[in-house]
């Protein structure tokens, strides 16, 4: 194992909180995955950039970890630093009125929760987010959506740690694209929060679509199964008409099982894990997807979700 000692010395006298040879299980909605060499959870912004400015000149591979909703781990686990940021889960109001809201949120609060407390503040524009995973940062740089709605079109701002320093990004500096974003592209980018402006909405319509976002997802998702989400993007007009689930499906593989994963027979591009999956049995999964379906439509499926670890050993 790499020497971290350190790694774990300027992690103690900065009092940045840590642990060594933590399983990232528990920390992923797959519930798949080994364990981090180092896993260390900064407080706030400035922790962050400390540790961020540290790394500059350590040779310590390393991963930023957020609510683990778009990730599948190795089993192998991550042979390196995984940060992942505490940072609270509260929305902090930064100017309100009876017409509009400006807040930051942090990105380590869970998104669901936050599109629930923004939303009861009566105050539109979230309420898709409280039906995606994750926490709020993974949100910011997936620029999460669905709906006809993408968080890019309330951030004002998104404060960023990068080069051992915070700064703030405007949104038009975020080059925010269909479920991506420059800090999905840049890793040396890290979230820290971002500061959204809503409009007053109607109590009523506001709770209805809520209601609505989830009896959809109820009606069209896997139900009581560990998974990632979307395991593929849509391809854009020019490339298909279809869905990545359609031409998944086209393709037949619509339940089709590699251990105990299986290509879900309820919504295709999702993979679910039955209980018992390894994260190898799901890779093996979305290469058959890849191979199959650029075979049958002649399509080349991009990923939604981001691989963690090493895989070419068989995960």
């Amino acid at each position: 194992m790499r020497d971290y000692r350190e790694l774990t010395a300027f992690l103690e006298k900065k009092q940045i909180p840590y642990q060594l040879s933590l399983s990232l299980r528990e920390y992923t909605t797959f519930r798949l995955g080994g364990s981090a060499d180092v896993f260390a959870t900064p407080r706030h912004a400035d922790e962050l950039a400390a540790l961020q400015q540290y790394l500059k000149t350590a040779d310590i591979p390393v991963f930023l970890l957020g609510g683990g909703s778009n990730l599948l781990i190795a089993d192998s686990g991550f042979r390196g630093l995984v940060v992942h940021p505490a940072f609270g889960e509260e929305p902090e109001v930064l100017h309100r009125s009876s017409d509009r809201l400006s807040v930051r949120i942090p990105a380590s609060a869970r998104a669901p929760l936050t599109g629930k407390k923004i939303s009861a503040l009566g105050f539109a524009g979230l309420e898709f987010l409280t039906t995606i995973p994750g926490q709020f940062g993974g949100s910011v740089i997936q620029n999460a959506g669905c709906y006809g709605h993408e968080l890019k079109d309330t951030i004002t701002a998104v404060e960023v740690v990068t080069q051992g320093e915070v700064r703030t990004f405007a949104n038009n500096e975020c080059d925010f694209r269909y479920r991506d974003s420059l800090f999905k592209r840049d890793g040396a980018l890290w979230v820290a929060s971002a500061n959204l402006e809503l409009a007053a909405g109607d109590g009523a319509a506001i709770s209805a679509r809520i209601e609505d976002y989830k009896n959809r997802r109820i009606a069209s998702q896997p139900k009581n199964r560990r998974s990632a989400g979307s395991i593929f993007k849509n391809p854009t007009a020019a490339v298909s008409d279809k869905k990545a689930w359609q031409l998944i499906d086209a393709a037949g593989l619509r339940g089709v099982h590699e251990g105990d994963a299986e290509i879900s027979a309820e919504h295709c591009n999702f993979i679910v894990n039955n209980g018992k999956a390894r994260a190898v049995d799901v890779y093996k999964l979305m290469l058959v997807i890849e191979q199959r379906v650029l075979e049958t439509s002649g399509v080349s499926l991009e990923r939604e979700v981001v691989l963690v670890g090493d895989f070419t050993q068989g995960g």
